[in-house]
């Protein structure tokens, strides 16, 4: 793993460059990194925290600004401390805007970020030596030479000496080397004493310049394994057996403990599973068949999730209207697709009655009595609701609004199922 500056990739880039510099950083195939974000997006949102976030703090290659500085000029006087703190609270108010309609929440996600930081990345991580070079292999001192190796690395004089005190200096010399080499070579093979000792030359101690960086060239994606077999063995037994014990808890809480298990649960159980395998994955080879089976897990769980509405009934524009209690019908109203507009401004609540209209597509306008106790249930699937209570936008809504004036006269209860529009309620 090259630690290089993180920056996005501006070659192989699909949407911002995010994934295809981090698989650039971590040698990895940016295919897996992509799915990783996917699911990561369905786990309480983190994965579009976290890739809006890389966009407003990761640089493109060569660039070193934060791409914050350039989307929101306002924030070129912050420090990066300052920078960094928006941005994260900017992925927290992400995170709690889509996880809210997300069945699944954060947990799942941190339990994985754990696996991942302390199996995979602290292990992948070089030990770098500390500065008293602890760790360093311990310098071997140098052999002893032999006798006659030191008394020939022993320097000769080769020139007539000229006064006693030379001589004397160089056979001062000669012991002194002696001891150093730990060696005894007397009896000393003997010198004319009229030859002077050489003095040694020292050189200009010249350093080695180091050596220029290369440059780093364009990261392409590592070739995948060939053979038949790719990714370790014991990576499709992991899965299979999260993926089983998962099962296990859902079947346990279902038939057990009565808790009423959505079928999405399950859709959710098989897809983490394979997540979890294709974060391990990334850094063990992946086997055959893993990441299909993760993208067509990913799009079942989506489309468990989208609202599928009911297109029964009448199709077009229609319009309700009733004036006595006497007119409301008895038996559900079905809409299939089109604009529904329910007017009961004129009905005088005299008996107690409850009415019922559907609509699978379209909007849904209703117009409560003027007068008299009225009881409103509603249920949106996708759209916004906008009523005397407030409005609501979102997937999967539902509520009740109350207008009793007296609680010992008649109530009108209105049921209101719309599948996808926006339903309107006004008095």
């Amino acid at each position: 793993m090259e630690l290089t500056p993180l920056r996005r990739a501006s070659s192989g880039a699909v949407l911002g460059g995010v994934c295809a510099g981090l698989a650039r950083r971590w040698q990895v195939d940016p295919t897996v990194l992509r799915i990783a974000i996917v699911l990561l997006a369905l786990l309480g949102g983190l994965g579009v925290a976290f890739y809006v976030g890389a966009l407003l703090l990761i640089p493109k290659d060569g660039s070193t600004d934060f791409p914050l500085y350039s989307v929101a000029p306002f924030t070129r006087s912050w420090s990066p401390a300052a920078a960094i703190g928006a941005v994260v609270g900017l992925g927290v108010l992400i995170t709690l805007a889509i996880g809210s309609w997300l069945p699944f929440g954060v947990a799942p996600a941190v339990g994985l970020g754990f696996l991942w930081y302390f199996g995979f990345h602290r292990r992948r991580q070089p030990q770098q030596p500390d500065a008293t070079g602890a760790g360093q292999p311990s310098q071997l001192p140098p052999s002893t030479p032999s006798p006659e190796a030191a008394s020939n690395a022993l320097p000769r004089p080769t020139a007539e000496a000229k006064s006693d005190f030379e001589r004397a200096a160089a056979a001062w010399r000669e012991r002194v080397a002696e001891e150093r080499l730990g060696t005894d070579l007397s009896p000393y093979p003997p010198s004319p004493l009229n030859d002077p000792y050489p003095t040694q030359q020292f050189a200009t101690y010249q350093p080695t310049p180091p050596p220029a960086e290369p440059a780093v060239p364009d990261w392409t994606p590592p070739a995948r394994p060939t053979g038949r077999s790719r990714g370790p063995k014991w990576l499709w037994p992991l899965v299979l057996c999260l993926l089983g014990g998962g099962l296990a808890v859902l079947a346990v809480l279902s038939v057990v403990l009565g808790v009423v298990v959505p079928p999405v649960a399950y859709a959710g159980t098989v897809l983490g599973a394979l997540a979890v395998g294709l974060l391990l994955a990334a850094f063990t080879g992946r086997p055959r068949a893993l990441l299909p089976l993760s993208v067509i897990a990913a799009l079942v769980t989506i489309a468990m999730l989208l609202p599928v509405p009911r297109v029964d009934g009448r199709m077009g524009d229609e319009t309700y209207t009733y004036s006595t209690v006497a007119q409301l019908p008895t038996s559900p109203q079905s809409h299939g697709a089109g604009n529904v507009v329910v007017d009961l401004a004129a009905v005088a609540v005299t008996e107690s009655r409850r009415v019922e209209f559907s609509n699978g597509l379209g909007d849904v306008d209703v117009k409560l009595p003027a007068t008299g106790n009225v009881v409103v249930e509603w249920r949106l699937g996708a759209g916004q609701y906008q009523g005397p209570d407030g409005e609501r936008d979102g997937v999967g809504l539902s509520g009740t609004y109350q207008r009793i004036n007296d609680p010992n006269a008649p109530t009108l209860t209105v049921v209101l199922n719309a599948g996808a529009g926006n339903l309107t309620v006004t008095e």
